[in-house]
């Protein structure tokens, strides 16, 4: 069993790399991480810290940092140990020099709590509240190699 320091001040460096861990049972709320309550962070050396969060450090980001295993960077503060961000160590979708962006994957998933709207010039598709699908564009073209199924209660054209 790795031994928990109490500072990251013993290991003689102001900044550490480690991996978050649930918060000590006597601290954890209903959801790990709703408050800045500590965290216990395993660093690389496999030593155990009681931490906190920076006010920068969102707990939500915690969470996720906790769930993914990411690695997070630890300081020494006056107030003790704390996160005070996560090491990058995948690339994340940026815009390109010639203003593309390119997402790949074998899933995507899009999720919004009230609308979904993908807009570009001359075309619109939202997805409203309720179940409404909204296509709207200068023209529409439906090309299928095999078969086009409309299933509905009562279709209109006007």
């Amino acid at each position: 069993m790795a031994k928990t320091s109490k500072k990251l001040g013993a290991l003689g460096t102001p900044m550490a790399l480690g991996t978050l861990e649930l918060a000590p049972a006597a601290k954890r709320r209903s959801v790990v991480g709703a408050s800045r309550d500590r965290y216990m962070v395993r660093l690389l050396t496999g030593e155990r810290v009681a931490a906190r969060l920076t006010s920068a450090m969102q707990p939500a980001f915690a969470r996720q940092c906790l769930r993914d295993g990411r690695m997070v960077v630890l300081v020494e503060t006056a107030e003790g140990a704390m996160v005070a961000g996560a090491l990058q160590t995948e690339a994340h979708p940026s815009v390109n020099p010639r203003g593309g962006l390119t997402l790949e994957a074998d899933h995507l998933r899009l999720s919004a709590k009230r609308s979904l709207v993908l807009e570009a010039p001359g075309g619109r598709l939202e997805l409203e509240p309720g179940g409404a699908v909204r296509i709207e564009g200068d023209r529409l073209v439906l090309d299928a190699a095999a078969l086009v199924r409309i299933l509905s209660a009562r279709v209109e054209v006007p």
